[in-house]
């Protein structure tokens, strides 16, 4: 079903990492995880923990 046109829509501008990082956002189960590897880690994002949850979501982070 399609949506009517809003003015006020802000992802008219969104590219693919955009909708990536808005959907990442809203799933309940990606938080969950960030927050348990947050509190595990420190969120060391070189850490093991992070590296393969960042991968199990399909992430990848720039050294």
């Amino acid at each position: 079903m399609a949506r009517p046109f809003d003015s006020n829509d802000r992802t008219g501008a969104f590219d693919y990492s955009d909708f990536a990082q808005e959907f990442l956002r809203r799933n309940a189960a990606y938080r969950q995880q960030y927050a348990r590897i947050a509190s595990e880690s420190g969120f060391d994002p070189q850490s093991t923990a992070c590296r393969q949850m960042a991968r199990s979501w399909g992430l990848e982070f720039p050294d």
